[in-house]
């Protein structure tokens, strides 16, 4: 068997993407490669590698997992199914927390249920300062730290526990946080693969999936400087009862940002002085 014909034996079954990425897997070979040595024959143990990643996939295990990898905001992120998979839509969020933080002479910022560690590490690399980092998960934390190491080049400050429980005493400019806000209902609208990652990084508890939520909106203001900020990722259907909470716990300046998608995706507020 040669490559084009692993491809198209793959492609009977996957999309091109997923072929093209498993080819590299379980051969060593680029895309361009693929396209250049497609003539090349496949090894017996290559054709098997192919296979067991292939069903892997259709299995429903998100690709990322088969790779140990992600991109997001340019930078190749580990992942495994200890952590949910970096989002594009996340973005939003890095995005906006650099341009805040510029406005800092030195903001000590929190990332808070960092997971992949993706946003910390985003927000350093960018300006060239460190991001604390916190979850309640061991395994997450032990993948975010790895991540910060390895795109910022340091050690980041971190501590194991429930939301701000583990920061008492401590004080920040920003808290920035990608949480769980999903209701049990929406969470099983998702499709196979979402189930794959863990549901603790989805279900933000209560009716209204803004449980978790609601406890960070009320005790940021215990660990927020007045003049900070508290920046979360949220569910467009949630918009507008986050932003009654915000208010009600002091912040101003309230606003919310869309997503690649166009749906509200992030809102922040100022803790008024």
């Amino acid at each position: 068997m040669t490559v084009a014909e692993l491809k198209r034996k793959l492609l009977a079954r996957t999309e091109s993407t997923d072929a093209r990425i498993i080819i590299t897997l379980a051969t060593g070979l680029d895309a361009i490669a693929q396209i250049t040595e497609s003539r090349r024959n496949v090894t017996a143990e290559e054709e098997a590698k192919a296979m067991n990643f292939l069903n892997e996939r259709l299995s429903g295990t998100p690709m990322a997992y088969i790779t140990g990898e992600k991109e997001f905001y340019g930078h190749s992120f580990h992942v495994t199914p200890s952590v949910l998979i970096p989002r594009p839509d996340t973005e939003t969020l890095v995005e906006k927390a650099i341009e805040i933080a510029k406005n800092f002479p030195c903001p000590r910022i929190l990332d808070l249920c960092t997971g992949s560690g993706a946003i910390a590490a985003s927000v350093s690399y960018a300006l060239s300062m460190p991001v604390a980092i916190s979850d309640i998960s061991p395994d997450a934390l032990a993948i975010a730290r790895e991540n910060y190491r390895i795109i910022t080049g340091k050690e980041a400050e971190w501590r194991e526990g429930d939301l701000l429980d583990p920061w008492e005493g401590e004080h920040f400019d920003m808290i920035l946080s990608n949480p769980p806000y999903l209701t049990a209902s929406w969470y099983e609208e998702t499709d196979s693969c979402v189930k794959s990652e863990p549901e603790i990084a989805f279900l933000g508890g209560g009716n209204d999936g803004l449980d978790i939520i609601r406890k960070i909106i009320a005790t940021s203001p215990d660990i927020l400087n007045k003049g900070g900020y508290l920046m979360l990722e949220i569910d467009y259907r949630q918009s507008e009862i986050c932003g009654s909470l915000l208010e009600k716990s002091g912040f101003s300046e309230i606003s919310v940002l869309r997503d690649l998608a166009g749906k509200e995706r992030v809102i922040y507020g100022r803790l008024s002085k």
